[in-house]
């Protein structure tokens, strides 16, 4: 008599090993918990020069993600008002001092970062300043994992998230394709850049102060998983 074993025809999906050759990664929210950090900077900044109606609040709701010189464009055509050219600066001296109060580590991000490394190239694409950029990653013990050449900021491109711009530009540097690439973002911004620019998402809501809210966002808006601390991060992409 013969006897026959059913096999298993359940079919796992595909590794994050198998799947990606390349990841994109944020900074600010992301990488480094400094979101806050620059809010309050550009709050501030602003109220400077009189504009008390940009509180941290709304600055939260309309701004979060956006490129500093892009907020600042939308600010001078929304109030008539000619910011000056040099408030660039201010904000980049604003952040670099709140930073030893406010700019705060993410636990774990560094063995997530090296996960990640571990199988394949890494980028960093963020809308910040570069300078602001470089501080927050030297902050948080990041800096010798990325070579300069491998973090792109907001004025390497000309339309900065949520256009596709940013990322595309890191893919055609890393010469691997979109279908390829996947992106880590903690904003709305960025998903919606990553996702512009035909590439899979994962989001971040660890460093958001509501993170089961953040997380339904940036589902419904088209990230395919979500994430609350990098210990998770790390081993999704582990697998």
């Amino acid at each position: 008599m013969t006897t026959c074993h059913k096999l298993s025809l359940d079919v796992q999906a595909p590794s994050a090993r198998n799947r990606f050759d390349l990841i994109l990664f944020d900074c600010d929210g992301t990488l480094v918990d400094s979101e806050y950090l620059n809010i309050l900077a550009v709050s501030q900044v602003l109220q400077d020069y009189g504009f008390g109606q940009y509180t941290q609040e709304r600055i939260i709701k309309e701004f979060t993600g956006w490129r500093f010189s892009a907020m600042v464009k939308k600010i001078r055509k929304d109030t008539d008002y000619d910011l000056p050219e040099n408030i660039t600066w201010e904000f980049v001296e604003r952040v670099r001092l709140l930073a030893p109060e406010h700019m705060r580590k993410i636990d774990g991000v560094i063995e997530m970062v090296r996960s990640a490394q571990s199988f394949a190239k890494t980028y960093i694409v963020s809308n910040g300043q570069r300078d602001n950029v470089l501080a927050s990653l030297e902050f948080s013990d990041l800096i010798p994992l990325f070579s300069k050449d491998r973090i792109i900021n907001g004025t390497m491109a000309p339309h900065p998230k949520p256009a596709p711009d940013l990322f595309l530009l890191a893919a055609r540097k890393a010469g691997i394709s979109a279908g390829k690439t996947l992106v880590i973002e903690d904003s709305l911004t960025g998903v919606m850049s990553g996702l512009a620019a035909k590439m899979t998402v994962w989001g971040f809501c660890g460093t958001h102060h509501s993170p089961k809210i953040q997380e339904k966002r940036l589902l419904e808006l088209g990230a395919e998983k979500a994430f609350h601390n990098m210990k998770d991060l790390s081993n999704a992409l582990s697998y």
